[in-house]
C-alpha cells in the first residue's frame, strides 16, 4: 500500500497518474466524491472499479453482501479475488469518506487481505490511517507526503514553462507557496496577504484566470457537467450537451486543473476546481438548474445508481419519484449500515407519516436504534399502532418487536414495551427484551444471553449495552474483527468497558477519533464525561455535558436526560466537592422522573448518599445507600455495586455499625475483583479513603489486597494518559537519546539533555531560572552559571523545531505538554500509576510495559548530579515496588516461573524487601520444596540481621503455617 497524503492542490492526483501511466501493469482508478460516505456503497464502488480490469472480481462483494456476510468479510473476499492480477488500484480523494468510520473499516479490511503483487494507492488531503493488522504488515506500507510532492525551484521552472508563465521567477514562487503545486501553477501566491493561502482568493484567481478565459460554450459545458464526477461524451450528452465531443476536444488544448484519460474521451476535474464549478452552478437560474438536475437523475437511474438518484430527486423536491426509488433502495442501504443517508431520506420523505409497510417499518426501527433516535419508533407506534410490524412468519419479526420495545422503553412507556416483549416466543430475543425492561422495573432479570455466533444485527448492539449496565464486561473490549454492530455502533460501550476496567489510555485512544462525531449519543453524554472526570479534566467534562444535552434533545429519550443530570451530579461531588450544587441537580433529576427507572433510581440514590455523607447527614445517606445496594443485588446489576458498597460502608461505620461496615467493604472488594472493576472501586475509595484504611487494619498480612489498594490510593503520581506518539521523545533509561519526529537529534551540549529531562519531570513542566541553576549547576547563581544555563538553553532550542523547545516567560521556563513532548521515565511511571487502577492479566501487562522500558539501564546513565541521583532513587523504588506487584499478580494466577523471575530480580536489587521474601517463601512452598522454604527463611533472617532487626512476626507465622 502507498499512502499519498497532502493538502488540496499539492499535485497528489497528477503525481500518481504520471507514476502509474507507464507501468506495465493493469490500473484501476476510483475517484471518491463524498457520495460513498457509506460503507456498503463504498464497497460496491470498489468492486465496480476493479471488475473492469479483473473480470474475476465481478460480483464477488455484492454476492457476499447478499449472502449476509459481514461487510468486512466481503471486502476481504474482494481483495483476495485480485490474486495474480498484478493490479494497481488507486483510491483518490479518500478524505471525502474519512469521517465515516465504517468506510475506513471497509478500506482496512480490503487492504489487509490484498494478495502479494497487488497494490493499493490511497490519495487524500488528510492523513488517513488504516488498520492493516499485525505489526509486521507495516513494512508493506509506503508513504508520500507534501514535502515529497512539493515543487523545488527546478521543477517549478519546468512546470511554469509548460503553462506559459515564463515571466514568473521559480525560486520566488516556491518561497512564497512552499512549493504548493496549485499555488505555483495558478500564481495565487502573488495575491496572498499572509503566509497562508486564502481559499477565497484562490477561487477568485481560478475564476479570473482559468474559468473566465474560456468561451461561453466551454464555461457552460464545465458548469453543467460538474454534476458528474467523471465527464464522458456520453454523460455530457445525456445532460443536454449535444456538442460534447467537440467541446471536450477544445478543452483538451486548454490548461485546466483536470485529469484526462489517455485517449482524451474522459475528463475528471481536480477536486478544488470541481468544487469551484459546483459552487458557480448554484448561481444558474432556477429553471435551468432544475432541468439539469432532472436529466442528471435520469442518467443516474439509467446507470443503476438509484441511491444517488434519490438524493438528486430530493434536491429537486420530487418526493413522489424519490419515494418510489427510496422504498426499493432503503432495505439494502440499511443492511449495509448506511444509516445517516437513510435517516436523511426518511426525514425528507416524511416516512413516519406515510403509509407503512412492514418492511419499511423494520428499516425505520433499525435506523432509530443505530442513531439512538427512539422518537422515530414511538412516532410510528402512535400513528400506526402495531399492525405495521412484521408478521411472525417473517425474518424480521422478533428483531422489530425488540427494537419497538427499546423505543418505548426510552420514552418511559414501560408497560407498552412489556406487552410487546410478552408476545415474543421463548428464546434469546425475548431474554434481551425482558433484560431491558428489568432495568426500569427493578424485577429480577433473566440471565444475560450470549452474543450471536452468526452475523450480528441490532440486537447484539443492544445486548452490549445491557451487558455493560449489568457489569458483564468480559468480551466487550474484544468484539470481533468483522462485526460492525459491535465494533462500530458498539464502540461507545467498548470505550466504557475499557474505562471501568482501568485501561484509560486504551479508552482515550478509542474516544479521540470519535470526539468530533455526533453519534452515538451515549458516547458524548455519558462516556466522555466519565472519562474526562477520571482524568481530572473538569472543563472538558463540563463541555461534554453541554454537548451531550444538545444531542439528547433530538432523541426523545427520558433515560438519557436523567443520565446526563446524574453524571453532572457526580462531577459536582467528585471534582468540585460542591454538595449543594449536586443536590440541586439531583432534585432536577427526581422531578424529571429518575425514580421511574430502577437504573437511574439507583444512581440517584448513590449520588444522593455520597452528597449526604459529605454534609455529615449520615443517617439519611445510609438509608439511600442501603436501599440502592439491595436493589443492585436483586437486579443483578454489578457495574456500580462496588461504588455503592464503599459509600454504604462509610455510612455504616459513622453510625457505629462496625461489623456491617467491614462486611460491606469486603462485598465491594469481591464485586470489583469478580468483574474487573478495580478502577471504579479505587475511584469510590478516593471519595472516602478511610474505608480502605480500616479494611487494611483488619488484615494481618501486608500482602492483602486491601494493603495494595491503600498503596495505590496513597500514590503520588496522578493518572495521565497519552494517546498519540509525541513529536519529541527523550529516552532517559541508559544513555539518553532524543528523537524528534522519529529522527534522532543530538544537541551539542550534554547539559541540554539534562535540562530537558529536568523540565519534563517537574510539576506543570516549568521551573524558574533559580531552580535550574540550583539543580543543574550546583546553585552557582553567578555569571559563569548563568552563562552556562543560557548556552544549554540555546543549544537545546537550536536542536528542536519551533514550538518544541523550552519557552520563557520572564524567569520561568516551561516545556510543551505531554501530547508534544514526553520523557520515557515519566511515561513508565504513568503506566505504573495506571496499573494500580487495574486487576488481573490487564494489570500485569501494564506493569510489564512499564518495567520493560526501565530495563535499558539506569536513569540518565551518562549524567551525574545530585538531582539525578535523587530521581534515580525515586524511580528505583517505583520500579522495585512495581516488580513486587507484578510478582504477586503472577503468583495469584499460578504463573510461578514468571513470579519467581520477578521476585529474584527484586531481591538482587533490594535484598531487604520483606514482601519479596514472603512471596519467595510462598513460591518455594507452591513448588513443593519444604527445604526451599527453610533455606529462604534462613537467608531472610540473615538479611534482617544485617539491619540489626529481628524477623517479623508475619514472616515467622507464614513459615510455621506452610510447614504444617
Amino acid at each position: 500500500m502507498v499512502n499519498v497524503f497532502a493538502t488540496a492542490g499539492a499535485g497528489k492526483t497528477t503525481a500518481v497518474a504520471l507514476a502509474v501511466r507507464d507501468l506495465d501493469r493493469p490500473v484501476a482508478w476510483l475517484s471518491l466524491d463524498g457520495t460513498e460516505q457509506a460503507a456498503g456503497r463504498l464497497l460496491v464502488y470498489l468492486e465496480a472499479a476493479v471488475e473492469g480490469v479483473v473480470p474475476s472480481a465481478a460480483d464477488v462483494a455484492s454476492d457476499a453482501l447478499s449472502s449476509s456476510l459481514h461487510i468486512g468479510e466481503a471486502a476481504g473476499l474482494l481483495a483476495e479475488s485480485l490474486q495474480g492480477s498484478r493490479l494497481v488500484l488507486v483510491c483518490d480523494n479518500v478524505e471525502r469518506i474519512a469521517p465515516d468510520e465504517a468506510c475506513i473499516s471497509v478500506l482496512s479490511s480490503f487492504a489487509r487481505y490484498l494478495p502479494s503483487g497487488v497494490n493499493l494507492v490511497l490519495v487524500s488531503r488528510d492523513d488517513i490511517r488504516l488498520d492493516t493488522g499485525s505489526t509486521s504488515e507495516r513494512d508493506r506500507v509506503g508513504e508520500l507526503v507534501e514535502s515529497d510532492l512539493s515543487f523545488d525551484a527546478q521543477e517549478a521552472a519546468a512546470a511554469l514553462r509548460t503553462v506559459g508563465h515564463v515571466d514568473v521567477h521559480p525560486a520566488q514562487a516556491v518561497a512564497a507557496t512552499g512549493g504548493w503545486v496549485t499555488g505555483v501553477l495558478f500564481e495565487g501566491w502573488r495575491h496572498t496577504q499572509s503566509r497562508g493561502l486564502d481559499p477565497d482568493l484562490l477561487r477568485s484567481y481560478v475564476a479570473a484566470n482559468v474559468f473566465n478565459s474560456l468561451t461561453l460554450t466551454e464555461r457552460t459545458f464545465l458548469l453543467h457537467t460538474s454534476l458528474l464526477g467523471e465527464v464522458s461524451v456520453e454523460g455530457a450528452r445525456a445532460l443536454g450537451q449535444e456538442n460534447a465531443a467537440q467541446v471536450m476536444a477544445g478543452l483538451r488544448a486548454r490548461h485546466l486543473p483536470v485529469t484526462w484519460s489517455p485517449g482524451g474521451s474522459r475528463m475528471t476535474p481536480h477536486p478544488v476546481f470541481r468544487d469551484f464549478l459546483l459552487e458557480a452552478l448554484e448561481r444558474e437560474d432556477v429553471t435551468t438548474l432544475a432541468a439539469l438536475r432532472r436529466r442528471h437523475a435520469e442518467v443516474l437511474i439509467a446507470g443503476g445508481a438509484h441511491e444517488e438518484a434519490v438524493d438528486e430527486l430530493l434536491r429537486l423536491g420530487d418526493l413522489e419519484a424519490a419515494g418510489r426509488l427510496a422504498a426499493a433502495a432503503l432495505p439494502s442501504l440499511v443492511a449495509r449500515m448506511d444509516f445517516a443517508p437513510a435517516a436523511r431520506w426518511l426525514d425528507a420523505l416524511g416516512a413516519s407519516v406515510r403509509t407503512l409497510t412492514p418492511e419499511m417499518g423494520a428499516v425505520i426501527l433499525r435506523v432509530a436504534f443505530a442513531l439512538e433516535q427512539c422518537d422515530r419508533g414511538v412516532t410510528l407506534v402512535d400513528r400506526h399502532g402495531l399492525d405495521w410490524l412484521p408478521a411472525p412468519s417473517t425474518p424480521d419479526f422478533e428483531e422489530a418487536r425488540v427494537l419497538a420495545c427499546w423505543c418505548l422503553w426510552h420514552h418511559g412507556r414501560i408497560e407498552e414495551a412489556r406487552s410487546i416483549a410478552d408476545q415474543l416466543p421463548p428464546g434469546r430475543n425475548r431474554l434481551i427484551a425482558h433484560t431491558l425492561i428489568a432495568l426500569a422495573t427493578g424485577e429480577e432479570p433473566p440471565p444475560i444471553p450470549e452474543f450471536s455466533a452468526t452475523p450480528s444485527g441490532p440486537l447484539d448492539g443492544l445486548l452490549m449495552r445491557l451487558a455493560f449496565l449489568r457489569g458483564r464486561l468480559d468480551g466487550l473490549d474484544d468484539p470481533g474483527s468483522f462485526d460492525p454492530w459491535r465494533t462500530i455502533l458498539g464502540g461507545p460501550w467498548v470505550v466504557a468497558a475499557l474505562r471501568v476496567t482501568g485501561r484509560l489510555d486504551a479508552a482515550m485512544s478509542m474516544f479521540e477519533p470519535r470526539r468530533g462525531s455526533s453519534q452515538p449519543v451515549w458516547l458524548h453524554a455519558v462516556d466522555a464525561v466519565d472519562l474526562m472526570l477520571d482524568l481530572g479534566r473538569g472543563e472538558e467534562a463540563r463541555a461534554s455535558i453541554e454537548r451531550g444535552r444538545e444531542l439528547i434533545a433530538s432523541t426523545g429519550s427520558k433515560v438519557y436526560r436523567n443520565l446526563s443530570l446524574l453524571v453532572e451530579a457526580k462531577l459536582c461531588l467528585r471534582l468540585e466537592c460542591d454538595a449543594q450544587r449536586a443536590d440541586r441537580v439531583l432534585v432536577e433529576a427526581a422531578a424529571n422522573g429518575a425514580s421511574e427507572y430502577m437504573l437511574t433510581r439507583e444512581m440517584w440514590q448513590m449520588w444522593s448518599g455520597l452528597s449526604m455523607l459529605l454534609q455529615n447527614r449520615d443517617a439519611e445517606g445510609h438509608e439511600h445507600l442501603a436501599e440502592c445496594l439491595r436493589s443492585m443485588q436483586k437486579g443483578d446489576r454489578h457495574l456500580e455495586l462496588p461504588t455503592a458498597a464503599v459509600y454504604l460502608s462509610e455510612a455504616q461505620w459513622r453510625l457505629g455499625l462496625e461489623e456491617e461496615s467491614d462486611a460491606t467493604a469486603e462485598l465491594a472488594l469481591a464485586a470489583a475483583s469478580t468483574h474487573g472493576t478495580q478502577h471504579l472501586l479505587l475511584t469510590a475509595l478516593a471519595d472516602v479513603p478511610s474505608v480502605a484504611a480500616r479494611a487494611a487494619d483488619t488484615k494481618s498480612s501486608r500482602m492483602s489486597p486491601w494493603h495494595e489498594i491503600l498503596a495505590a490510593l496513597s500514590g503520588q503520581h496522578p493518572i495521565r494518559v497519552n494517546v498519540s506518539t509525541p513529536r519529541l521523545v527523550l529516552e532517559e533509561f541508559g544513555e539518553p537519546v532524543l528523537t524528534v519526529d522519529g529522527h534522532v537529534t543530538q544537541p551539542r551540549l550534554t547539559k541540554s539533555l539534562e535540562l530537558l529531562s529536568y523540565l519534563l519531570w517537574t510539576p506543570d513542566r516549568r521551573a524558574t531560572r533559580e531552580e535550574l541553576l540550583g539543580a543543574l549547576f550546583g546553585g552557582r547563581n553567578d555569571a559563569a552559571g548563568r552563562s552556562y544555563l543560557r548556552q544549554a538553553l540555546y543549544r537545546l532550542r537550536e536542536a528542536l523545531p519551533e514550538g518544541l523547545g523550552p519557552a520563557q516567560d520572564g524567569d520561568v521556563f516551561h516545556m510543551a505538554g505531554p501530547a508534544l513532548a514526553m520523557g520515557s521515565a515519566q511515561r513508565a511511571v504513568d503506566l505504573v500509576a495506571q496499573a494500580g487502577r487495574q486487576d488481573g492479566e490487564i494489570r500485569l501487562q501494564t506493569l510489564s510495559r512499564a518495567l520493560s522500558s526501565a530495563e535499558r539501564g539506569p536513569y540518565l546513565a551518562t549524567i551525574s548530579g545530585e538531582w539525578v541521583t535523587e530521581r534515580r532513587v525515586v524511580l528505583t523504588e517505583t520500579f522495585v515496588s512495581a516488580r513486587v506487584d507484578a510478582a504477586k499478580l503472577a503468583y495469584r494466577m499460578n504463573r510461578y516461573r514468571e513470579a519467581k523471575g520477578l521476585v529474584d530480580s527484586v531481591l538482587r536489587e533490594d535484598p531487604y524487601r520483606e514482601q519479596a521474601w514472603q512471596l519467595a517463601i510462598r513460591l518455594a512452598h507452591a513448588s513443593g520444596s519444604d527445604d526451599g522454604v527453610l533455606a529462604l527463611y534462613q537467608q531472610y533472617v540473615a538479611r534482617m540481621r544485617d539491619l540489626g532487626v529481628p524477623p517479623s512476626d508475619e514472616v515467622r507465622r507464614l513459615v510455621m503455617q506452610l510447614r504444617r
